[in-house]
């Protein structure tokens, strides 16, 4: 925002400039010049105003084409104006079993689409399968709370939390509950004074030894040379160490997860075209667009699942007949003319 108002100041000035030195013929046309740009700052001093008056959000936005979509991550460092589209995908036939769109990332959304998953299921004996922008300790919490195992894809170790012996990284250390304390590779015991402390959204302990000082392998283990090896753990960790155990026990079943859920996005936006939203402002409107995309996709599924199960002729061609309109009417709304169009995100959950 504030690189807007000053590229206007910076046409104002040149425009004054021009205006102080131009003859009487060309006065009318830099007047008129300064006058729109003088209508562009009071526009971004308003959008300003209420960005400073928005505080609901931990990250306030405004879009002035949608009041509901928000600047998010697409892809990599790809970012858009934009929704995102979480959904609930069957394994066996590829079925989408529910969606949700937001106008927020992923790292909040698995524990909301379990809810709804076990609810529309009614149980929790399933595995869900999720890409790593998933990877958040509080949804893991949330999916051993109901009792669904997850196998989420485990983010790469940052640069500074890595030792320069890999075999001295923190999942190395062993965690004994009973004294809540950790024991190094080296037999050493990491213990904490018991304080918890504040994270972004957890609270943790931290642990380390006096022994790190004098370990023959405190180069290989850590950088902070002056306090040693200091581990945290969180409320979340145990349930993001069960995540991480499973991930470990099933990596084949993991890999099929892509080829998953990518299915239902693949049909929807590289065969059928539905790569963005087409209807009006909001995000009901937009989600009721979804709707339609998604039921159009489960029932051109269900015409190819269908030949495989033995029917009645007369029924099945008369419940043929009526799924057939319903799709037809839902492709052919995708050729209306709309504005405002919205980036539809394609990544999401995936379930066995």
């Amino acid at each position: 925002m504030q690189r807007h108002l000053d590229y206007i100041d910076q046409k104002l000035a040149a425009h004054n400039k021009a205006l102080a030195e131009a003859d009487n013929d060309n006065n009318a046309e830099i007047e008129n010049e300064i006058a729109h740009r003088k209508v562009q700052r009071a526009k971004y001093e308003q959008i300003q105003k209420e960005l400073e008056e928005n505080t609901s959000t931990e990250n306030p936005q405004l879009s002035t084409s949608d009041p509901d979509s928000r600047h998010q991550i697409v892809r990599g460092m790809i970012t858009e104006v934009c929704y995102t589209a979480q959904t609930t995908v069957d394994s066996k036939y590829k079925l989408l079993i529910d969606y949700k769109l937001s106008n927020q990332n992923d790292k909040k959304a698995m524990g909301m689409m379990l809810r709804r998953t076990k609810s529309i299921l009614r149980t929790n004996s399933f595995i869900a399968l999720y890409d790593k922008g998933y990877h958040t300790g509080s949804e893991f919490h949330i999916a051993d709370q109901l009792g669904i195992n997850t196998l989420v894809a485990i983010p790469a170790i940052g640069r500074k939390s890595q030792a320069a012996n890999p075999d001295y990284n923190a999942e190395h250390f062993i965690y004994i509950s009973n004294d809540d304390t950790y024991t190094c590779p080296q037999g050493e015991h990491l213990t904490s004074n018991g304080t918890r402390y504040k994270g972004r959204n957890y609270t943790f302990k931290q642990y380390k030894t006096r022994a790190c000082k004098e370990c023959p392998v405190q180069n290989q283990c850590t950088r902070a040379k002056a306090n040693g090896k200091v581990i945290q753990r969180s409320q979340f960790t145990q349930n993001i160490q069960n995540n991480a155990q499973r991930v470990y026990k099933n990596e084949s079943l993991y890999k099929k997860r892509q080829a998953l859920v990518e299915h239902p996005y693949g049909t929807l936006k590289r065969q059928w075209g539905f790569d963005h939203i087409m209807t009006k402002k909001g995000i009901k409107a937009a989600s009721a667009d979804f709707g339609l995309m998604t039921l159009a996709y489960n029932l051109k599924r269900i015409f190819k699942l269908i030949k495989t199960i033995k029917l009645d002729p007369i029924c099945l061609k008369h419940h043929l007949f009526s799924l057939n309109t319903l799709v037809f009417f839902v492709l052919g709304y995708k050729n209306r003319t709309y504005t405002n169009f919205h980036k539809n995100t394609a990544y999401s959950c995936v379930f066995v």
